[in-house]
């Protein structure tokens, strides 16, 4: 199983994608913003990381430009409901331009998350 680092600033949705993610065997660290992932990334390795787009500080873009540009391939997973003055249209296709190597919409399935997981994981 893997070690995965969850970037979310909605305690709810971080408590069930982390419930979603234990429950399938993995560990979870989690952050609430991009600037504390970055840190806990300098802290220890992950397998991979799920992180939300729209976030207080370091949103999850910046977060893929700092984790790319610093030349870490971990995969990436975005989870995004989109924002009012950027729609999904516009922030899936920005995700996969910077490196995610998958984009889930909020709401999603368990099953969507841990499909989603398993085959970047197995990439």
């Amino acid at each position: 199983m893997a070690d995965i680092l969850l970037v979310e600033d909605s305690p709810e949705v971080s408590m069930t994608v982390r419930e979603i993610l234990v429950g399938a065997g993995h560990t979870v660290v989690s952050a609430e913003t991009g600037n504390e992932a970055m840190v806990k990334l300098k802290e220890r390795g992950f397998d991979l990381i799920v992180s939300d787009i729209w976030m207080p500080g370091m949103d999850g873009i910046a977060l893929l430009k700092e984790v790319r540009g610093s030349g870490n391939r971990v995969p990436v997973i975005v989870i995004s409901g989109g924002a009012p003055n950027a729609p999904l249209t516009y922030t899936a296709p920005l995700a996969s331009t910077f490196g995610a190597n998958e984009v889930i919409y909020k709401p999603f399935e368990k099953d969507e998350l841990l499909n989603a997981v398993s085959a970047v994981l197995a990439a």
